[in-house]
């Protein structure tokens, strides 16, 4: 037995040698030989669990833990390698069963209950305990990153830009945060904002990797196909192509796409998924749908699931049953769109996409019943409400818009484009009272809000248009009038507005606000110069341009024709995006003309054809001269003649 104590010490200290020099692989084959050896030993188990969770041997880690439950301090590792196979619910409850009091180890089991709740898609769980954890440690910023994270995986925008604003030093220093905040400001629509977040996160992310790669400044261009500023570039590609700048987000996307992986670096397969996604909706409707449609298969790999946030998986999925309707592969579209609905039943998308597959197949009724019946659990959802609210005014029925468009949250009800379209519903039905209330209702909110200025300088603008068409020059006034004191106090056009709003009402004010237009000076003219000068004839100006259409008659000012931009019109069933190989350049000559053209054989050139060494053809053979064979073969081949049945005539 000490024979076998000495081997067992000299293996386990191999193993520590090897897990000082993080040579773990090298360690699994004398750590394994150990635990069979003394498959009770605590510090024996643990070291094998130890490699094992280094190795990422999951089902191994798994099967050892449950082995030797009794063992104290080893909840964790079996937590997380349940969640390593994706079974966070299991993972949960194994880290809820038993309660630690050392602080180190609380925070590790919350770090892992919170990356479970996001993987859960429980983001405001998962980002309040981030949000502990980073009180707990504030010089970690790598907590504050995966609060912001979540914060913007959830939709709560508002929320992320919230803890970006409370550390700005943390935003100068760490390029995960900055391009977390660029994100969040794409979901607010600030795009120039995001650009720029997204510039400053590119900036720090090079620096990092020439220090990290020890790469001379001059080289940082080299690491512009990094899988590390993969994301970054997404991203810019997206606030590219939500600018309208469609060309140059394609460029980026196929840049990424194109992105061949080095040994030891490969770009992550959801920063693919996404930009094979946004590709898909780059393009227009009906337009390359075979390769949009096998791009979207890619980002839609049931693999993604647990790597992808949820609603990354609506989207694409959204996406995919679009382009299978576009296709018209309407039962594989519906076969999708169950499997979507068992899965994200209650996500607005989901109704939207259910509702548009029945607008589709012309069943509006349906379509309608749909959209009702999601806001009947959901009434203030404003990415149902709109739709609706569409579907209503494109069958005129105005009332039953307004009163949908209603339902929306204040916030949202008082956006210029809203307000625009409940106003425009309000003149249809000649209810012009109603629309005023609308207005007032949406300049008292957005003058609450100080930092909205712009918000409100639109809807004052929408305010004034709409007074001037129905008449009210009240509202006019008191419009022109908020816009001047709020907005811009030197607009001429909302001046002049306001004194001709007030010319009628209230000459006195109008005549106070007419004094503020300032005249053009004319100082630089001379009156008497002026009057001196001659009035300039209209029939010499038309003789001018009739000597100037001469001209051009004559060759002297002919200008260049502009040639017309005609549109390429491509074969039916091509696709340009995927052309395949070129068709033949010979295609247009006579196959006889062809290089490729195979000339048949004729029977007047079948003796051209050579036999063995040695052979002679047989009419050579004939003409040696006169012998047995010759005639044998001249009686044999000739057969019986056309003479030799016939009778001789008589003289």
């Amino acid at each position: 037995m000490p024979e076998e104590d000495e081997e067992l010490q000299a293996t386990m200290a191999a193993v520590k040698r090897h897990f000082d020099a993080e040579e773990f692989e090298e360690a699994l084959p004398l750590v394994t030989e150990a635990y069979k050896a003394k498959p009770g030993n605590p510090l024996v188990v643990r070291s094998y669990i130890f490699t094992l969770v280094n190795v990422s041997q999951w089902e191994n880690v798994l099967k050892a833990c449950k082995k030797h439950e009794d063992l104290e301090d080893m909840d964790f590792e079996h937590a997380y390698s349940l969640y390593r196979l994706n079974r966070f619910k299991e993972a949960l409850e194994i880290l809820g069963s038993r309660k630690s009091k050392d602080p180190e180890e609380v925070a590790r089991r919350t770090r892992l209950e919170a990356q479970i709740q996001y993987r859960l898609a429980s983001y405001d769980s998962c980002a309040d305990m981030y949000g502990r954890l980073h009180k707990e440690d504030p010089e970690d910023n790598g907590l504050l990153v995966n609060a912001v994270a979540a914060h913007v995986a959830g939709e709560q925008s508002r929320k992320a830009m919230a803890i970006v604003s409370r550390n700005q030093e943390a935003l100068e220093s760490s390029y995960e945060l900055c391009f977390n905040a660029a994100c969040a400001l794409i979901d607010e629509g600030r795009l120039k904002e995001a650009e720029a977040q997204l510039a400053r996160a590119k900036q720090l992310c090079t620096e990092e990797l020439v220090q990290a790669e020890d790469a001379a400044e001059a080289d940082a261009s080299l690491l512009e196909d990094h899988e590390e500023l993969a994301a970054i570039n997404v991203q810019q590609a997206c606030v590219l192509q939500r600018c309208g700048k469609e060309d140059e987000a394609k460029e980026l996307y196929d840049k990424v796409l194109r992105q061949k992986p080095a040994e030891g670096h490969e770009v992550d397969v959801t920063v693919l998924a996404v930009a094979c996604n946004n590709v898909v909706a780059l393009r227009s409707e009906g337009k390359s749908l075979f390769d949009s449609l096998k791009r979207i298969n890619v980002a839609s790999k049931e693999s993604l699931e647990h790597k992808l946030t949820r609603r990354q998986m609506v989207d694409i999925a959204c996406n995919k049953i679009l382009l299978l309707l576009q296709a018209h592969k309407m039962d594989v579209a519906k076969k999708e769109l169950e499997k979507l609905r068992q899965s994200y039943s209650d996500h607005p998308r989901v109704a939207l996409v259910q509702a548009a597959m029945a607008y589709r197949e012309k069943k509006s009724k349906a379509c309608e019943e749909v959209l009702q019946s999601y806001l009947t659990s959901h009434p203030d959802d404003a990415q149902v409400i709109l739709p609706l609210a569409q579907l209503y005014a494109q069958q005129h029925k105005h009332e039953a818009a307004v009163e949908v468009l209603a339902k929306l949250p204040l916030s949202s009800r008082t956006q210029p484009t809203t307000v625009e379209a409940i106003v425009s519903l309000y003149n249809r039905q000649k209810n012009p009272e109603k629309a005023v209330a609308c207005l007032r209702e949406a300049i008292q909110y957005w003058s609450k809000n100080e930092e909205e200025t712009d918000t409100l300088g639109q809807v004052l603008r929408i305010a004034a248009r709409v007074a001037v068409q129905i008449k009210d020059r009240a509202l006019a006034a008191e419009v022109y009038q908020s816009f001047l004191e709020n907005i811009d106090g030197s607009d001429y056009e909302a001046l002049c507005g306001l004194v001709q709003a007030l010319s009628v009402t209230d000459p006195e004010r109008a005549t106070e606000y007419a004094e503020r237009l300032q005249v053009p000076s004319f100082d630089h003219l001379d009156a008497e110069e002026l009057e001196a000068q001659p009035i300039p004839k209209v029939g010499a100006m038309f003789s001018q341009r009739r000597r100037d259409r001469d001209e051009e008659a004559d060759g002297k000012l002919t200008k260049p024709k502009k040639k017309r931009k005609r549109k390429i019109r491509y074969p039916k069933g091509f696709d340009p995006e995927n052309p395949g190989p070129p068709p033949d350049p010979e295609r247009w000559l006579p196959k006889r003309e062809r290089s490729e053209f195979k000339k048949k054989m004729r029977k007047r050139d079948k003796h051209l054809l050579r036999g063995p060494q040695g052979a002679i053809t047989t009419e050579d053979f004939r003409k040696q001269g006169p012998s047995t064979a010759q005639v044998e073969v001249s009686k044999d081949a000739a057969g019986p003649s056309r003479r030799s049945n016939r009778k001789n005539k008589g003289k």
